[in-house]
């Protein structure tokens, strides 16, 4: 195991430590603050080497490694504020709640071409961007990027920002939908029973296969639908993700598993049967 993989069951940890806390408090308040704690005690065991082994080591490093833990602390910190700031009439909340959605779009609009780049993939200018010997290139660049420090580089700053948003972004339309009360009609007659990761795991790949709307739907409404559907929390999905694509053995292992049962149904069903059963 190189350098980098030594972060890979960190994360997790952190994220198996940050579930037992929401699993035993109801406060939510509470929750966060108690997250962001832990969260900060395991950012500041990522620490970045004097010198990396490779290049490819250092862009991972600034580009995922660092951006995904600082992405929690910069989630739970937001949320803490939100929460503590929320009017106790649901009408006051909803616009209160929908008025946090402005400083989440201004952040992506004053980093509009590195927001692009993020939300693209793109890797071509990673040499540029998360490396300690060129933290920044210009042409990527509207607004003066964050300064970075021996364990971060300014570019990887707004990138753990960008991740947070995505989650915060996600964290709003639910409660807003709760205070809404909006469900659509029968989402409690069908029941979600398998994991809350086979659900993200199947969001993506319908986004994947551009199955929904032409493959013109976000991945963020996929997951806000399925979430509707079958009242499931998925306002972690990116998180989620990126934990399914760090698995060590198949990372698609309910699209497997799906594949295998529809295959053996199929085999099973008589041929004038309506696969009803």
């Amino acid at each position: 195991m190189n350098y980098i993989e030594n972060f890979n069951p960190l994360f997790l940890k952190m994220k198996e430590d940050v579930a037992a806390i929401a699993a035993v408090s109801s406060n939510k308040l509470a929750t966060m603050e108690k997250s962001f704690i832990l969260v900060n005690n395991y950012c500041a065991q990522v620490k970045a080497p004097a010198v990396f082994d490779t290049s490819e080591m250092e862009m991972e490093f600034f580009k995922k490694i660092k951006p995904g833990f600082e992405a929690e602390l910069i989630y739970f910190e937001e949320v803490y504020f939100i929460l503590s700031t929320i009017p106790q009439r649901s009408r006051d909340a909803i616009r209160y709640l929908e008025k946090q959605f402005s400083p989440l779009r201004l952040y992506q609009k004053r980093y509009q071409l590195l927001f692009e780049y993020y939300r693209l993939g793109r890797s071509d200018y990673d040499d540029k961007l998360f490396k300690r010997s060129d933290p920044g290139t210009r042409f990527l660049i509207t607004q003066p990027l964050p300064s970075g420090d021996r364990d971060s580089v300014p570019a990887g700053k707004v990138f753990a920002r960008f991740q947070a948003y995505d989650e915060l972004h996600s964290f709003l339309e639910k409660e807003i939908s709760k205070l809404k009360n909006r469900t659509e009609k029968g989402s409690h007659s069908i029941k979600w029973t398998a994991t809350k990761a086979a659900l993200v795991e199947l969001a993506y790949a319908l986004k994947a296969s551009g199955a929904i709307n032409n493959g013109n739907s976000s991945i963020r409404d996929i997951a806000t639908h399925l979430e509707r559907v079958f009242q499931q929390d998925l306002s972690q999905f990116y998180r989620t993700f990126q934990e399914i694509r760090i698995r060590k053995n198949s990372r698609t292992t309910f699209l497997d598993r799906l594949k295998e049962k529809l295959e053996n149904w199929m085999d099973n069903t008589d041929l004038n049967s309506k696969g009803e059963g």
